[in-house]
C-alpha cells in the first residue's frame, strides 16, 4: 500500500548519498529554515523554528529522527518513515499559532552504533548539547514508524546507579509519553525495543524515550513471545544470551524489525495509515506543556 505516501518519498529513497541535502531542500520549499551542525564528521540537521513558539516557563521537547540508513538497503521504514513524519511536522510547527516548545533534529550516524552507543552520531550530539549547557530537555526519538497501527513506546528502566534527579526526570517523561498516547485513544503498547538515538542521550543523562510502530498482529505475537521467553528481552537490548538461541530469538522478533537492514525494508512494505497516526502523536507532543 503506497498510494497515500508522498510522491517525494521515492525520490528520497533514490538519493542515499544526498539525504541531508534532500531534507533541507524539502523543508526550504515549505518555508522552514535549517542549519547543519557538524559534530565529529556527522552532519546533524537542526530545524530553525520561529521564536514565538517558545516559552521558557515550560520544558523544551527535543524530537529526533535519524536520517542515515544501513548501507546498500532501501531504508524505507528505517528511518525514512520517521524523517518524512518529522519534516511535515516541522512545516506545521512553522505555522503553529501558540507555544509548542519543540526542537527538531535530524541526526546522522545512528546506524553506526551497532557495536556500541559511543559510535552513534547522537552520542556526540548529546555531548555537545551538554557542553553548551543544555540539560533540561525531554527527548522523543522516532524510529521506524512506517508500518502498522500500534505505537510502541520503548520500555526502559533507569540503571540502578543512576542519580535520583535523572530517575525522577526520566519517569516524568515516560509518564508524559504514556499520557500522550492514551489521550489519543490509540491501542499502544509499552514493550522493549532496540535502542535508537535514545541510547546516546540516555548515556549523557538526558531523559529520552523512543517510539516506533508495529502492525497489530506483530505487536501481539511479540508480546506473547516476551512472556514465554525471558531471553528475548535481553536479546532485544543487545545483552548476552546463549549463542545457541540467537537464531531462534531473532525469529521471534516482529517481522518489521527483521526487515530492517535488508532489501525487504522497501516502500512496498509500508502502510500509509502509520504516517497519519504518527502525525497525531507528534501534534499531541507539541500541545503538551510541562514545567
Amino acid at each position: 500500500m503506497t498510494a497515500a505516501l508522498p510522491p517525494e518519498y521515492q525520490n528520497f529513497l533514490a538519493s542515499p548519498n544526498n539525504r541531508a541535502d534532500f531534507i533541507q531542500k524539502y523543508l526550504e520549499a515549505r518555508g522552514v529554515e535549517t542549519a547543519v551542525i557538524g559534530v565529529e564528521g556527522k552532519r546533524h540537521i537542526y530545524v530553525k523554528l520561529p521564536r514565538s513558539g517558545y516559552n521558557a516557563a515550560f520544558r523544551v521537547k527535543t524530537i529526533i529522527a535519524h536520517y542515515d540508513i544501513a548501507p546498500d538497503t532501501p531504508g524505507a521504514n528505517d528511518n525514512s518513515s520517521s524523517v518524512f513524519c518529522l519534516m511535515d511536522f516541522a512545516a506545521r510547527l512553522a505555522k503553529f499559532n501558540g507555544v509548542h516548545n519543540c526542537r527538531i533534529f535530524f541526526t546522522d550516524g545512528e546506524e553506526l552504533g551497532s557495536e556500541g552507543v559511543k559510535e552513534q552520531g547522537a552520542f556526540s550530539l548529546a555531548s555537545t548539547m551538554q557542553k553548551c549547557g543544555i540539560r533540561d530537555e525531554d527527548i522523543y526519538v522516532f524510529d521506524c514508524v512506517g508500518r502498522g497501527t500500534v505505537p510502541l513506546l520503548g520500555l526502559n528502566v533507569p540503571p540502578a546507579k543512576a542519580p535520583a534527579s535523572f530517575v525522577k526526570k526520566y519517569k516524568a517523561l515516560d509518564q508524559s509519553a504514556k499520557a500522550i498516547l492514551s489521550s489519543l485513544g490509540l491501542n499502544w503498547v509499552n514493550l522493549p525495543m532496540p535502542y535508537s538515538d535514545n541510547a546516546g542521550f540516555l548515556a549523557h543523562g538526558f531523559p529520552a524515550v523512543a517510539i516506533t510502530m508495529l502492525p497489530q498482529n506483530e505487536a501481539s505475537a511479540y508480546m506473547m513471545a516476551l512472556h514465554s521467553d525471558p531471553d528475548l528481552m535481553r536479546y532485544v537490548k543487545n545483552q548476552d544470551v546463549p549463542e545457541k538461541k540467537i537464531d531462534a530469538l531473532h525469529q521471534q522478533l516482529p517481522l518489521t524489525w527483521r526487515l530492517m537492514h535488508t532489501d525487504g525494508d522497501n516502500i512496498s512494505s509500508l502502510t500509509p495509515q502509520s504516517f497519519a497516526i504518527t502525525a497525531r502523536i507528534l501534534d499531541a507532543i507539541a500541545l503538551r506543556k510541562t514545567v
